[in-house]
Formats: C-alpha cells, sequence, structure tokens
C-alpha cells in the first residue's frame, strides 16, 4: 500500500510540474491580443501580462539605485528632458528583444531624450552581460531592494514609462515595445521623431 501512495504522489508532484513549467512558459511569451492581457480596467494596454497601476498623469519619482557597473547609490535624473524609463531583467524574453529597440532609440534621440533602466534582479555581473550582449550604453542601474518598483507601481516586466520634460508620466507601456510603439509614445511625451 505504501508503495502505491508514493508512485501516486510522485506522479502527482510530476504534473503539477509539469503544468508549472508550462504555465510559466506560456505567461511568459509575448502576446498581440491585447484584450487578453488586461483584467482590470485601469492597466494600460501592451503585450504582456498587465498588473502595474495606471500612474498617467502623475509625476515620476526616482529612488536612490545603484548604476549597473558603479557600487554607489545615486538617484537618477532625466537632467530637464522628456525620457523613457524602462523596467527589465536580463532573462525575461519580451526584456531581450525589446533591448536593441531601446538601444537605438538612446542613440538616435541623444541628448533629446534621457533613456533610463531600471533592473530589480539581477545581478551586476548579468545585468552588464545583457547591456553589452544588446549593444545598450544608456544609464541602467539595479534596484536591488525593489524600491523603485515600489515607488513605481511596477508588477510585470518589461515595463516601460514615457515622461515629459517635467517629468510627468504621459504615458505607459506594460509588455515588450516595438520601434513603431517607442516612437509613437515619444510624440505622446512632445518629442518629434
Amino acid at each position: 500500500m505504501d508503495g502505491i501512495r508514493a508512485r501516486r504522489a510522485a506522479v502527482a508532484i510530476l504534473i503539477a510540474l509539469i503544468v508549472g513549467v508550462v504555465g510559466g512558459w506560456a505567461m511568459s511569451r509575448s502576446s498581440d491580443d491585447v484584450d487578453a492581457n488586461l483584467t482590470d480596467p485601469g492597466l494600460v494596454p501592451g503585450p504582456g501580462i498587465g498588473t502595474n497601476v495606471d500612474s498617467t498623469g502623475r509625476q515620476f519619482t526616482f529612488v536612490g539605485m545603484i548604476p549597473v557597473g558603479s557600487r554607489d547609490t545615486v538617484t537618477p535624473s532625466t537632467g530637464g528632458l522628456p525620457a523613457v524609463v524602462n523596467f527589465w531583467y536580463s532573462t525575461c524574453q519580451p526584456c531581450r528583444r525589446e533591448m536593441p529597440v531601446l538601444a537605438a532609440a538612446a542613440n538616435r534621440y541623444a541628448g533629446r531624450v534621457a533613456f533610463i533602466g531600471v533592473n530589480p534582479n539581477d545581478t551586476p555581473e548579468s545585468a552588464t552581460t545583457f547591456l553589452d550582449t544588446y549593444g545598450a550604453t544608456f544609464p541602467n542601474y539595479l534596484d536591488r531592494a525593489g524600491e523603485q518598483l515600489a515607488e513605481s507601481q511596477v508588477g510585470t516586466m518589461p515595463t516601460t514609462f514615457f515622461l515629459d520634460a517635467r517629468g510627468e508620466i504621459v504615458t505607459m507601456h506594460a509588455g515588450e515595445l516595438t520601434e513603431e510603439d517607442l516612437t509613437g509614445y515619444l510624440v505622446r511625451a512632445g518629442v518629434s521623431p
């Protein structure tokens, strides 16, 4: 009897593991069906599972974080420019797909738009490797204690905020950004293409 129970327990654990892995994989995939991702009318449309608080119209507040490649805590600044603030981590597949878009845009809009990356999950080494791999040279910060996540009320990644020159949140995007998305949001923030 104990052998039967042990086998049943092993099968149940195996099934739970398979369901968890398949479910996690499915949730990490980007979806083009925006309506399927929205369960709360206060969320901002975008591919991915929306669980962020819509902060449109509020002032974006930075907290102290550690720049990737440094050990000192600093508070990021947009320098009075419109800004793109992107929350990401290295094993996030949509983050990997959108980082080349962000890196290219940061170069294209240099001096006109501040690009800032926020990483709450990675070690300094893995964040550096990720940024080097995708050619992202704009400032990126490690949010080791999750304080910026909490301040910005971010629940999913990637999430990107678009700020006007006053630091007000014009719009936000939950999920993977395309070049077209990025250009459209920057126009809304008052930046000409």
